[in-house]
Parts: structure tokens; sequence; C-alpha cells
């Protein structure tokens, strides 16, 4: 308990420092940099702003250094700080020098010893504290309904998903261990380790673990939470800027939340640092920045077709489905701002902007590729998605398995007579399958909420609010094409992704769909500020209701791919052992992690040799310390919902059954994993006859035991035993 206890504690602090570390940079130093440039802009869109200004910024400046082999700390940190030296000359011309000296002043007075280090600190504290303490009450002051609100929406999502992150310790997809490898491999300056990607997300990781020094395994397993609270936060702040009322926007965020109508599988990626996912913080930025320019009394706006050029960039820098959906979002927009998007003069800025924003995107890829770098397989398997649908059926297997129902219960029965489904039905049954809680009243609420949101649009058009409509008409149509595209495999259409996938874009876009429903239907009632803000209130009002009707969901408790004593474990030998003095043995998932601190034995290649030994077989690790890691109660890999099973636990039925001779993760999935678990623990219970002081336990729960093992590299211990169930 005390052990889980600290482990918990440690969590926390390792989530605030990541946060701190990226927010700085992603947003603080944009802010710093470009405050003046972009003042012109409200609260969220300069939110926006920044958080593409800083995130385009660092994972470019990554890729040119790694494909200069230039990377590391130093490099980053100079090539951080050349925007404002870049800045500050420009500002200050011939007197940079002196602006220089008198800004370091009260550094230089230190470094003399003219005045001591903490008397500087107090004195810099107190005159920042006066400073932000008067523009943040100035600032704060019409708005703190609004922060007290924002406030509690990032409240909710670190409830709903941070409570796992605390909780459960390992990564909860198999997916991050390749990840972890490919970040692993930037520290040597080797981007594209396994072929050509998007690789953004993993730019950005990168950034963070070498410029201030935390452990990759640590980042991918804290930063979901920080960026499901940023992808949440920019659909707050997108919503902020297309909605007339000031709180219709938190009632659609705040229903996607906490509502229980939604199907797990819309939401259970967000448990994990992933690229897609990820790439939800570029997509609606692309979408508003592009409204903005359209919306611009001067035809031309720089700054936001800067901003929708990078936003793009980023979508497709982090991952292809994101580019996609940005696509059809621009589509959408072209329908909707039509009367604009048909002027040469408003169409052309648009598709330069687009264009350029892929090709800054593409040129890092292509220029790895034209040096031989193959591409990775899954974009072979992304090009080739509309003419294969063999990955698209085990999606839909697993989400079978996990929801616990048939596949062909969604398609919903073709009635008494057995006539087929029309297009309507067919939409609905792949909606209910895959978004809804398996609630048909929920999926058409779904579909009817698109259709609302085009004929108020529609309405809007003749009400004379012509950019209001236009945004309403600009989301329904990508959503309604969203909810096609859920049914594709059944309506014969191309597959330009896994229809499972569809479900996470079409749950994220309806929190907009909702939210301008009900902020077009408060427009129309009160046309006057006052009035706007007193029903967008109502609206939020009846959003709470309707999510007590329907049922509020309960955090999701995930399991992870390994047991949370194997995090623990690995955390405390990282922390008291130096580098390079020990080595673990166990499954492959901690091999990853460990970065360059450690070495790894791989559990199968080590029971192997005893399987295969002889008289004169010696099987010894020449490191001080050796960890045996053992699953009493083996994990069930790739099922995150139930990944420790009743009565799954090690056996001497299943030490008999053979070892398997597959590669990759085959020996760990299922119940291969259990047989391999069975032999190392009768292996270990072996050994420790044999040595009973010298193989100690270093940890035990009810799940996991680390038997640790200190020796003498002069004379090391002779692992290859015959413990009676390798023969």
């Amino acid at each position: 308990m005390g052990n889980d206890m600290s482990m918990t504690m440690l969590t926390i602090f390792q989530i605030l420092g990541v946060s701190a570390a990226y927010l700085g940079v992603t947003l603080g130093l944009p802010w710093l940099l470009l405050r003046r440039k972009f003042g012109h802009m409200r609260t969220p869109a300069r939110f926006m702003a920044y958080s593409i200004a800083g995130n385009f910024y660092c994972m470019n400046l990554v890729l040119l250094l790694q494909l200069l082999h230039l990377s590391n700390r130093a490099t980053l940190v100079i090539g951080t700080l050349i925007p404002f030296f870049a800045a500050a000359a420009g500002k200050y011309r011939n007197s940079f020098l002196s602006a220089l000296e008198r800004r370091t002043d009260g550094i230089r007075i230190v470094l003399e010893g003219k005045m001591g280090a903490k008397t500087f600190m107090l004195r810099l504290g107190n005159r920042i504290g006066k400073l932000s303490s008067g523009w943040l009450g100035k600032w704060l002051a019409p708005r703190w309904m609004d922060a007290l609100l924002t406030l509690g929406v990032a409240g909710l999502v670190l409830y709903m998903y941070g409570t796992n992150t605390v909780s459960i310790y390992g990564y909860c997809t198999s997916d991050m261990t390749v990840h972890n490898y490919w970040i692993n491999s930037m520290t040597d300056n080797r981007i594209f380790v396994n072929g050509v990607y998007p690789f953004g997300f993993h730019c950005l990781i990168y950034y963070l673990h070498e410029v201030f020094a935390i452990p990759v395994y640590v980042l991918l397993r804290v930063f979901a939470l920080v960026q499901v609270l940023m992808i949440h936060l920019v659909l707050l702040a997108f919503l902020k800027m297309v909605c007339k009322s000031k709180y219709t926007p938190y009632a659609g965020v705040v229903f996607y939340i906490t509502s229980n109508i939604f199907y797990q599988y819309t939401y259970l990626r967000y448990f994990a640092p992933l690229p897609q996912e990820y790439g939800l913080i570029f997509i609606l930025p692309s979408v508003w920045f592009a409204i903005a320019f359209l919306q611009e009394k001067e035809y031309l706006s720089k700054h936001s077709l800067i901003l929708f050029t990078a936003s793009i960039s980023l979508t497709l820098a982090v991952h292809f489905y994101d580019t996609m959906i940005a696509g059809l979002f621009c589509a959408g927009i072209a329908v909707g701002f039509c009367f604009r998007c048909l002027r040469w003069r408003y169409l052309k800025w648009l598709l330069l902007a687009g264009a350029t924003g892929v090709l800054i995107a593409v040129l890092p890829m292509a220029a790895a590729y034209a040096t031989g770098t193959p591409l990775e397989g899954s974009l072979y398997w992304g090009m080739n998605m509309a003419s294969s649908e063999s990955e698209i059926d085990t999606e839909k297997e697993r989400a079978d398995a996990q929801k616990g129902e048939k596949a062909q219960d969604t398609e919903g029965k073709a009635g008494s007579e057995g006539k087929p489904l029309g297009i309507m039905d067919t939409v609905l049954g792949e909606l209910r399958y895959y978004v809804t809680n398996d609630s048909i009243t929920a999926a058409g609420f779904m579909l009817g909420s698109v259709g609302a949101l085009f004929v108020l649009g529609l309405l809007w058009y003749i009400l004379r609010r012509p950019d209001y409509g236009a945004v309403m008409v600009a989301v329904s149509v990508p959503m309604g094409i969203l909810c096609l595209l859920q049914a594709s495999i059944k309506l014969g259409l191309p597959q330009v992704m896994d229809v499972s996938r569809y479900s996470i874009y079409i749950g994220y876009g309806m929190a907009i769909v909702w939210s301008l429903c009900l902020d077009g239907v408060v427009y129309l009632l009160f046309l006057e500020r006052r009035g706007i803000n007193f029903g967008g209130l109502a609206a939020l009002a009846a959003a709470c209701s309707a999510v007590v009707m329907t049922g509020v969901r309960t955090p999701v408790r995930l399991s992870a791919c390994e047991t949370n004593g194997a995090i623990i474990c690995l955390t405390n030998i990282m922390r008291e052992n130096r580098d390079a003095s020990w080595t673990i043995c166990s499954a492959n998932d901690e091999r990853q992690m460990m970065g360059e601190s450690g070495y790894h034995y791989e559990m199968i290649e080590f029971l192997r040799v005893l399987e295969e030994m002889d008289g004169d077989t010696s099987l010894t690790i020449p490191t001080d310390v050796v960890y045996f890691f053992v699953e009493k109660k083996p994990v069930y890999y790739q099922d995150i919902m139930s990944a420790i099973r009743p009565g799954w636990e090690v056996s001497p039925a299943d030490a008999r059954k053979p070892l398997s001779t597959e590669g990759g993760i085959e020996p760990y999935i299922k119940g291969e994993r259990l047989v391999t678990m069975s032999h190392m623990y009768y292996w270990a219970q072996a050994f420790r006859e044999l040595y009973p002081n010298e193989m100690e336990v270093y940890y035990e729960s009810d799940e996991f035991i680390c038997y640790r093992i200190r020796q003498d590299v002069y004379n090391l211990y002779n692992f290859a035993i015959d413990y009676g169930y390798n023969q």
C-alpha cells in the first residue's frame, strides 16, 4: 500500500511537471513573443493561435535538427531562443547590446556579489506579482463567470480521465511500446527509424524529454491527461468563437464529457497519448482560422491565413486521419461560405494556404524518403485502405468483444418480411453500434441534431445573418458526411479509414453540433446581448439536466499492458541504481521504457536457453544487479477492459505446456503469456531454493512479484538450472 500511495503521489507530481513543461513551451513562450501581434484577437482565438504557433515551431525545429543529425539539448534550447533574439534585435536594432545589458543588469549584480540571489529572486517575484495582479485583475473582472466555468470544464476532464492515470501506471495500449521505441531512437538522431511516418507527435514528446530531462516512459504514461485536457479546451475555445451566447459553448462540452449516451470506444483512446487523438488539437483551429479569414471585412487577413496554413500542416505532421477530417470541414466551409468561397480573391488564398500547409508537412518526410528511408508499414496500409476491409473487420470484431454483443445485432433487423434496410436505417444502425451506448433513440437524436443544425443555418441565411448561418452549414455538412461514412461498409462506400475511428470524430463533433443548435435557438429568441447570455445559461442548465436524465458516466478504469507493480519496480530501479549496472529480465514491456539506463533480457529468450540446455550450458547476465519481473496473474494482453482476469494465474499445468516458438509479442499475448509466465515463475521458485539468501523478493503484490539478485561481476551466477518444466 505504501508503494502504491507513493507512486500515486509521484504520478501527480509528474503530471504537474509535464503540464508545466508542455504548456510553457506551446502557450507561454508564444504568448511572450506574439502577444502584440495577436492582441486584436479575442481570448479563445489567441489561445488557439498560441497553441498552433508553439506546436508548429517545436515540431519543425526538431524535424530540421533530426534530419541534419544535430539534435540535442543544446541545439534545441538555442533553436527555441532564436525567435526571441531575432525579435529583440529587430526591436532595438542598433541598441541591442545596450538593451540586453539593461535587461540582465540584475543578474550581473548577483554574479558580482553585490546582491544575494535570494534577495534578487524576492525582488523579481514582488515585481512580477504586482504587474500580474494588476493585469490579471483587469482581465478577469468582466470574465469571472467564464473563468469559473472553464475551470469547471477542466475539472470534469481531469476527473473523468485523470482517475485512471493516477491509479493505473502502465501504458493503456500496446501501440505505446512502438512509439516509445521511435522516440528513443530520436535521442541518437535516428528519426523515421522504422520508416517514414507523420512524426509531429513524436517530435513534441522527444522535445520535452530532451529539453526538460523527463524520461520518455514518464511522458508516455501521463501525457495523455495533458493531451485530453487540451483537446477539450480547444473544443471550448472554438465554440466560444462561433457561438453568439457566452454560455451555450459549455452546454455541448459538458454533455460530451459527462453523458453516458456515448459508447466508450468514442473516448477510450483518450487514455493513451496517441498521435491521432493529439491531432484533434489542430483540426478545429484550422476550421476557425479559415472561417475567420472569410469573415474579415478586408478580404486578406495575413494572420488568419498563416495560422490556417500552420494548422493544416500540423494535422498532417501528426496523423493523416486528422488531415482527412480537416479536409472534410474545409469542404463544409466551402459549402457554408459559398457566397465568398466562389469568389476567386478568397478562394485562391485559401487554396494556396492549404497547399502550403500540406507541403510544409510533407517536405521532411519526402526528404527522408528521397534519401532512401522507406515508408512505415501503416502508411502503406493507409494508402491501400480503399481496397481492403480486413483491418476494418478486425477493428469491428475487437469492438464486438469489448461491447459484448454480436455484430449482426447492430445491423438492425430487416423487418418481419426480411426487407433490406434503407440508407437512413443503415446509418442509424451503425451510429447505434459505434457511437452510442446501444441506443437507437440516441442515434436518431444525433442524426436529427445534424439535420436541425443545417436547417438552422438556412434559416439564418434567410434572416440575413449569412456569416452565422454559414458556420452552422459548414459544421453540419461534414458531420452529415461523417455519419454517412460511419456506415460506409454497409453502404459500399470507399474506405478511407477504419469505420471504428469515425466514431471518435463524430463524438467530438457532436459537442459542436449541440452547442450550435442551442445557440441558434437562443439567438433566435433573445436578440439582445443580455437576453442571449441569459438564454445561454438556461441552455447550459438544460444540458446538465439532460445529462442527469440520460445518466452520468463514471470514470472508466482501464487496465494496462503491464501491472502496476512492474512500473513501481522500474521507477525505483532506475532511481536506486547507476546507469548500465543492472538488468531486468521480463516480457518485452519494459525494454523501451528503460531507455539507455539499464539492460533488458527478454523472458522468452531466457526460457528458451533453459529449454535447450545440456550439462555444459551456461546462462549468465554480467551486471551488478539482476531483476526478474514475473506476473503471478498474467495480464491478458491487448484487452484493456479486463487485462487482469479472475482465476487467470500461473500454475504447474500451464508450466507443463510447451513455450511458444513464435517471435515478436506472440509469446506474451492471451494464453501464451500465461504459459510463459508459468515457466518463469517456477524457474524463480527453483532458483530461490538453491540460493535462498541471494534470491530476494524486491517487491510483491497479488498480481506481480519482482526478484533481485546482487552478484559479483567477476563471479557470476549461472541461471541455467533444471526447474522441472524445461525438459
